[in-house]
């Protein structure tokens, strides 16, 4: 499939308008990739970097020029000793996964899915979440990039710049190699279990003792889901006939699915709302850690917002979703995360609930009834997803709007790295 069918394919699939770039380029080394960006500077043309598609808001559209880095792809440098390795940008989460415990690595983060490429996943700041290390909660420790003239720089882990340029939306320049801080290789043991709101909301304490937490909740009962995940010793295993294996995850599904039929449990989260890959107990490498996660196409909606708010929040948007239809089943997937220093990270500055939101039928009442709800508790919308916030509302909800803003400018005074939905967000109006 080509880069172009493939923006156009997922373009259309979420509603967005059809944008035909007027040239689309899929570079294989650094230097085509500096030659592109040349070009568009010479031209006065503007240019975005497609990844996978992870992202519901329209980050990459661009009627001039479009990279699709699918073809620089692998793991450049690993340095063993400091548990350092450069990957490039294109390369997807999960060959990167299975890449790293070739040399008994993985990534310290969870949650990121597969298919999403690592510049992209960086980008936006979706590279992983989680609850075990509070001291460092990204992986990111250094990046390289092309400028908006076509030349090479780089930001390592010393420059100041690092913790606002980690987390860029694809604005300063090309993201081409990023330096990822790496944890020796584990075992990962996921488990899935029934418990209440009042529960998950009063337990805090006890969900960071997992490596990583999260819940599905009904907004139209008091029952959740709660699954966590942790690391164990990484052990050799004997493999299981893959056969063997698919057979028993479908046993333990329609045991699941036998469950939630009964009369008794009409009240309990709709289980088909919940990921295929969440709803079974399961034991993995962290070679194939990808496995036990959600796609991307879970929630129509998406917010963070600091875990001392999500109690009265939920509560409000229960009582909100309730009012509207009780037919009509919503589902609300949480995740914690640590607090993070990326200047536009949804998670800067606070203990985060990364939370998201789907619903049984067309979710636009829903979405704007919820929308209203977070935006009145102060939540920062997800990256990831398509939003209405523009300069002046983002400056307050991120104390450190202003200093990439400028930084962005100073690196890209022309604008090279932007498009129209990318301008408004920055209050560029008709200066762009």
């Amino acid at each position: 499939m080509s880069a172009l069918t493939l923006v156009r394919r997922r373009m259309s699939r979420r509603g967005s308008d059809e944008h035909t770039p007027r040239f689309i380029a899929t570079p294989a080394v650094l230097e085509q990739i500096q030659r592109e960006v040349a070009y568009a500077a010479e031209t006065g043309s503007h240019i975005r970097v497609a990844g996978r598609g992870h992202t519901r808001a329209p980050m990459c559209r661009c009627d001039d020029g479009l990279l699709q880095l699918s073809r620089f792809t692998g793991i450049e440098e690993v340095d063993a000793v400091h548990g350092i390795a450069w990957v490039r940008s294109g390369t997807r989460l999960a060959h990167m996964a299975r890449g790293l415990a070739s040399y008994g690595m993985s990534l310290p983060t969870l949650g990121w899915p597969g298919n999403e490429s690592v510049g992209g996943a960086v980008s936006i700041g979706s590279y992983g979440i989680g609850t075990g290390d509070s001291r460092h909660p990204s992986p990111v420790v250094g990046l390289r990039m092309v400028g908006a003239d076509g030349s090479l720089f780089s930001i390592g882990s010393s420059d100041p710049r690092l913790a606002l340029a980690r987390i860029s939306l694809g604005t300063l320049g090309v993201l081409t190699h990023v330096g990822l801080r790496c944890v020796p290789a584990t075992h990962l043991r996921s488990r899935m279990t029934r418990g209440s709101l009042a529960a998950a909301l009063r337990r805090v304490d006890a969900m960071r003792a997992h490596d990583y937490v999260e819940w599905y909740w009904s907004a139209h009962g008091d029952d959740i889901r709660v699954r966590t995940i942790d690391r164990r010793p990484r052990r050799i295993m004997a493999q299981r006939p893959k056969a063997l294996r698919h057979g028993t995850a479908r046993v333990r599904s329609a045991a699941y699915r036998i469950g939630d039929a009964l009369p008794s449990a009409r009240q309990r989260v709709p289980w088909r709302l919940i990921p295929e890959r969440a709803r079974v107990p399961d034991s993995v490498d962290s070679a194939f850690a990808w496995q036990l996660f959600a796609d991307s196409d879970l929630g129509s909606l998406g917010y963070a917002l600091p875990i001392a708010q999500l109690g009265d929040t939920l509560h409000a948007l229960g009582g909100v979703l309730r009012a509207l239809d009780r037919r009509y089943r919503v589902v609300v997937r949480v995740r914690y995360a640590c607090a993070d220093d990326a200047a536009l990270s949804p998670a800067f500055g606070a203990e985060t609930a990364f939370v998201h939101l789907t619903a049984t039928h067309d979710a636009r009442d829903y979405a704007e009834a919820a929308g209203e709800v977070f935006e009145r508790a102060g939540a920062r919308p997800l990256w990831s997803m398509p939003h209405e916030h523009h300069a002046d509302d983002l400056a307050e909800l991120y104390p450190r709007w202003t200093e990439f803003a400028e930084l962005r400018e100073g690196l890209d005074p022309r604008g090279l790295f932007l498009n129209d939905y990318l301008a408004g967000v920055f209050g560029l109006g008709e200066a762009w």
